[in-house]
């Protein structure tokens, strides 16, 4: 978020501390030379070091190995300056000695008011066991212009909610996260109160506010319910000025629907659990055996939700299986492994797991080493034709022989010492997918009902989650290949010419963008380069950027201005009845020459491309049109510009200017001097750092597509 932006209180080193104090998340500044800086407690508590011990000390110091591993990555994050979002860190520290936890961290680097980075901040969450903690800091950074650059960074990059309220309740700064979260623009809430943003669901806030303003005391992880059946968690808490005076209010809110649904839904169970329970406690006889049974199902019952919460965290579903199975073993199970179907009725172990990591090295070695039989003779093989699952509570040494490729494979299956086996389909309607299969083994125990009916739900559950996640990625794979197909696999080699071409979709990975670009013949040794916007997103697009191509390229071998070529496209868009979409494009028809390049440009409704000299000056090439495909007889003017050796003409899309900023002409200006910046350099550098400026600009995601097509005379 833009600091200028938003209106920052009178005193922003206390507003800082207070956020160290109250963010429900570790956060921790590290200066230049990586040495620990500022730590809040909640990192502390992470790490295991008290923060006061951590100042001072090098990463290795305070998290060893850990440490170690993370401090390449700091180095490069103060040579590039660039931030690092949502990584996941594995390790230990000395709070839980020998117990591998995981955390959700994003790193950025901190600069000062003259652009030199001073260190690098983070935000830390535990998501070892999907807990919040208070994030209280002990130590304040030194001198406000540090404190105010550190508090800029918090502001922009913390994933969570933070507000500053002035005494009388009116927002004073506002984040883009809790903008994004009250569905409107941050500037849309200075100088408001909640009421005014927020509506009846602002009264509870202003209540609080008011709470905290008449006691000076925090109002801590408050929950709140808002439309649309969500809940958000909200801490609000005084802000002192230097002199003990109250500055205003700070907030800190996330949303927490999701825990809530949970929590409604754990609560049901256990409502569900305690009745059965208190229905066998009825018959004092049976008062036990029901007890154990409520207990036993609850279980399952946690257990399936655990399971299906791992699954729903992503859609790389080998990973995701291979948390389940570990999930599985011991509560369902001695050994866990989880083998899918390929191609040409082969199998392939995607998953295994045991109480003990080195047998479970052992396993996987084993499944790399001979991969699952399908045969007939294999239950594997019997259960993903038949479709039905197979128990064996007592196996023999007969059947781990039957099963055995050789003696080497007969001794390795025979050192897991199976005594029962319960082998269950992953089964979607149409087919079935592959195996779950469970292993009793030292244990000495056999599958009962309960067993078998609990392996079945979590193998649907996995068999779904295992097509979802392969439907999605068939459907990123159709919408690359087809975003793929239209545009041009290769630029031409064109003498005198230098060309450069850029395209970044926005959105989803599964919708095909509407920016197209191309170069091509144009006859009598000219040549037509070519950008446009179709409207919409989608196959729809898609259809109509092939439409778009295609017509132009036709066009270009029976006329030779751009305007002519242009009116063409709009009779075919005009005629083509399955749509009502619209385009806007350039159309540049190029003629080479000894000593430069001819060039006739037309527009329909396109943005202005720009002609950049090597002297630095830019002009934008304005040859004002119609849309295409709008009405039956638009008009299309024609400008003529001579591009000498040396000068380059950029040819770009919206999506490159119309960047996140209230000032609409700020794309751009910026576009321009930028260009200007890189004038006499290569088509290929200036398309790199338009292209980057336009995706930096929007916070790494663009929200609408970008292409740029750059013709230098060399």
């Amino acid at each position: 978020m833009d600091p200028g932006s938003t209106v920052r209180p009178p005193a922003t080193e206390p507003l800082l501390d207070a956020i160290f104090q109250h963010a429900p998340v570790g956060l921790g500044f590290w200066d230049a030379s990586l040495r620990f800086a500022r730590v809040n407690d909640a990192l502390a508590a992470i790490n295991g070091v008290a923060a006061a011990e951590s100042v001072g000390r090098t990463l290795p110091d305070v998290l060893g190995a850990l440490g170690e591993q993370l401090e390449p990555l700091f180095r490069q994050i103060l040579e590039d300056g660039e931030a690092r979002q949502d990584v996941v860190v594995r390790g230990e520290t000395v709070a839980a000695p020998g117990v591998e936890r995981q955390w959700l961290a994003s790193y950025f680097p901190v600069a000062d008011p003259d652009g030199a980075r001073v260190g690098v901040a983070a935000h830390v969450s535990e998501v070892t066991h999907e807990r919040s903690a208070q994030a209280r800091a002990d130590q304040a950074l030194s001198g406000a212009r540090a404190a105010t650059v550190l508090l800029d960074a918090v502001y922009g990059a913390i994933p969570v909610g933070l507000a500053f309220f002035s005494p009388e309740g009116r927002f004073r700064r506002v984040n883009e996260a809790l903008a994004e979260m009250n569905g409107r623009a941050a500037e849309a809430h200075l100088g408001r109160t909640a009421q005014e943003v927020l509506g009846r669901h602002g009264e509870r806030v202003a209540a609080r506010i008011g709470d905290v303003v008449e006691t000076q005391r925090a109002v801590v992880e408050e929950e709140i319910a808002v439309e649309g059946d969500r809940f958000w968690e909200a801490s609000y808490f005084p802000v002192f000025g230097p002199a003990d005076e109250l500055e205003g209010v700070g907030a800190v809110v996330r949303e927490i629907t999701e825990r809530h649904r949970a929590e409604v839904e754990r609560t049901r169970l256990l409502k569900d659990a305690v009745t059965a329970r208190a229905h066998a406690e009825a018959a004092q006889v049976r008062a036990e055996a029901a007890q154990r049974l409520a207990e036993e199902a609850r279980g399952r019952t946690e257990f399936l939700a655990e399971a299906g919460r791992r699954m729903g965290q992503s859609l790389d579903y080998e990973s995701t299986l291979q948390q389940v199975a570990e999930l599985a073993v011991p509560a369902m199970a001695d050994w866990c492994a989880i083998t899918l179907v390929q191609p040409g009725k082969r199998a392939r172990s995607v998953a295994v797991a045991h109480a003990d990591p080195r047998r479970t090295r052992a396993a996987r070695e084993l499944n790399e080493r001979f991969e699952p039989a399908l045969g007939d003779d294999s239950l594997i093989g019997r259960v993903v034709r038949s479709g039905e699952l197979e128990l064996v509570n007592e196996v023999t040494d007969e059947m781990i022989a039957g099963a055995a490729h050789d003696d080497e494979h007969l001794a390795m299956l025979r050192e897991l010492r199976m005594r029962a086996v319960l082998i269950v389909p992953l089964r979607t309607p149409l087919r079935t997918l592959g195996t779950l299969s469970l292993v009793f083994a030292e244990s000495d125990r056999q599958f009962g009902e309960d067993d078998v009916a609990l392996a079945s739900s979590l193998a649907a559950r996995a068999a779904l989650h295992i097509r979802n996640a392969q439907l999605y990625e068939e459907r990123s794979h159709i919408a690359r290949t087809l975003q793929a197909g239209l545009l041009p696999r290769t630029l031409p080699e064109i003498d005198g010419l230098e060309l450069a071409a850029r395209y970044r979709a926005a959105g989803d990975a599964n919708d095909v963008g509407g920016d197209f670009y191309d170069v091509f013949p144009a006859g009598e040794g000219a040549w037509a380069a070519v950008i446009g916007d179709v409207s919409g997103k989608g196959p729809e697009a898609a259809a109509l950027t092939s439409l778009t191509r295609h017509t132009l390229r036709t066009a270009a071998l029976h006329h030779t201005t751009p305007s002519d070529n242009l009116l063409v496209l709009n009779r075919a868009l005009l005629a083509d009845s399955d749509t009502s979409r619209f385009s806007t494009v350039v159309y540049a028809r190029v003629c080479p020459g000894p000593d430069g390049m001819d060039i006739t440009i037309g527009s329909a409704g396109h943005p202005p491309p720009l002609l950049v000299r090597p002297g630095g000056d830019v002009e934008q090439i304005e040859a004002r049109g119609t849309i295409v495909g709008a009405i039956a007889e638009p008009e299309f003017s024609e400008r003529r510009v001579r591009l000498e050796p040396g000068e380059a003409l950029l040819l770009y899309t919206d999506g490159v200017t119309e960047l996140r900023t209230t000032e609409w002409q700020y794309g751009e200006r910026r576009l321009a001097e930028l260009v200007r910046e890189h004038a006499g350099r290569s088509a290929e550098a200036i398309a790199d750092a338009v292209l980057r400026m336009a995706v930096d600009a929007q916070d790494g995601e663009p929200r609408d597509d970008i292409a740029l097509l750059c013709l230098r005379t060399s």
